[in-house]
């Protein structure tokens, strides 16, 4: 047996948006493989975002001989491996990895129309940050996803158009997208838009659930009771307890400031707890000290709390795992404005955003009651989120004009 030192891939993330991948109203992981090439040759997750190491990230790079490429489907690093020698040989890195290394990537919009064509929310995102982690203790999560499940229903929560829910949060087997806007439980046909874990279709794409407060270095926490003197418990991602200094403010309704300014940045929970009242609360943040304010955050450990997103078995073998983000195209209802059509011009039910593949058979009802059929698709430029601001309307629309 002979020993040889080559190049092998440590880990990828798949950037896979279907706005892109989806052909219409088919679902690309549901079209035959000569279909998925197709969709492929056409994709460049590129043109949507910039991503790149940070400054701290690039250091480890280099330091345990390691490339970073980012490609038209992805983000690869590979490092200098030795080979078992055996058929099919097996890889180790040649300068050993520890298991808390972390590899650590910023993502940055190159478009700027993202959230058009995209299933997140409108709302809410001040202040926000996407975080992606192979730390399952950060969120719920099923390999290769790097996206936590979706939340759960809550009665009486109002939904918007677009918004995903799951059915388990452990054990995830359907996913709701709202159709409308509803406060309607997700078994409302109606409102809620069903798909089960078969046939191929993807359960797993980014949503609120990723999404997390950015700390600059003092995190404030507002407790939501009277005369509560809580406790603040605060853990790294994978459950480690730090002790940073902790004020808390006077006042009927106490204020904690945690100063985070000597840590490392990466994603942080807080717990807070009080016996008398009886108050808890859970918090997740990412702290972040320098002054950019990315769309997201890769976070990768070598040793996973989940051995399925390890990067290295039990021998010390690479395992090359090849993670995954879904994004989710938005569906709008398709109005369409001019001479012919009134405010009622519109589809019975929202249709897919795609750039590739023509939705055909498009119909409405014109202002003269009679329906005008082999209407065109709608551009992804403008959204009109009528549903945000008017308590009674209940979609989002993408507008036609036509003379």
């Amino acid at each position: 047996m002979s020993i040889s030192i080559t190049y092998d891939i440590l880990f990828e993330v798949r950037i896979l948006h279907h706005f892109f991948l989806n052909k219409g109203e088919n679902v690309y992981d549901t079209m035959s493989d000569e279909e998925k090439a197709n969709m492929m040759l056409k994709y460049d997750a590129r043109e949507i975002f910039e991503i790149v190491p940070t400054e701290e990230c690039s250091k480890i790079l280099s330091a345990h001989n390691c490339i970073f490429k980012f490609t038209s489907t992805g983000i690869i690093v590979g490092l200098r491996a030795e080979s078992d020698g055996l058929e099919p040989p097996k890889f180790k890195p040649f300068m050993e990895l520890a298991d808390d290394l972390m590899f650590t990537f910023l993502i940055k919009l190159r478009d700027m129309d993202l959230m058009n064509y995209t299933a997140l929310p409108f709302t809410g995102n001040s202040g926000q940050i996407f975080t992606f982690q192979n730390i399952i203790a950060a969120g719920s999560k099923k390999f290769p996803a790097l996206s936590a499940v979706p939340p759960i229903f809550e009665a009486a929560k109002q939904y918007l158009p677009g918004d995903m829910l799951s059915d388990n949060l452990n054990n995830q087997t359907k996913l709701f997208t709202a159709l409308q806007k509803t406060t309607q439980a997700t078994s409302t046909a109606s409102d809620w838009l069903t798909e089960e874990s078969v046939d191929n279709v993807p359960l797993q794409y980014v949503n609120v659930n990723d999404r997390h407060q950015l700390v600059r270095g003092i995190f404030s926490y507002h407790v939501k009771a009277a005369n509560v003197e809580p406790v603040a418990t605060i853990k790294t991602a994978t459950g480690i307890i730090v002790t940073p200094k902790v004020v808390i403010l006077p006042g009927e309704f106490r204020t904690l400031q945690v100063d985070m300014r000597e840590f490392p940045e990466g994603f942080y929970s807080i717990h807070i707890e009080s016996a008398a009242p009886v108050y808890t609360d859970d918090v997740a943040f990412y702290l972040l000290l320098k002054r950019e304010s990315p769309f997201g955050i890769i976070q990768l450990n070598v040793k996973s709390d989940n051995a399925t997103y390890n990067m290295l078995d039990p021998q010390g073998f690479m395992r090359s795992p090849a993670y995954e983000l879904r994004f989710r195209n938005r569906s709008t209802r398709w109005r369409y404005v001019g001479e012919k059509f009134n405010g009622a011009s519109f589809t019975d039910n929202p249709l897919p955003l795609t750039r590739f593949g023509f939705i055909e058979n498009v119909s409405v009802m014109g202002k003269d009651g009679n329906p005008i059929d082999d209407l065109p698709n709608p551009a992804t430029t403008i959204i009109k989120t009528e549903a945000l601001v008017k308590t009674t309307e209940k979609n989002f629309y993408s507008e036609i004009h036509i003379n």
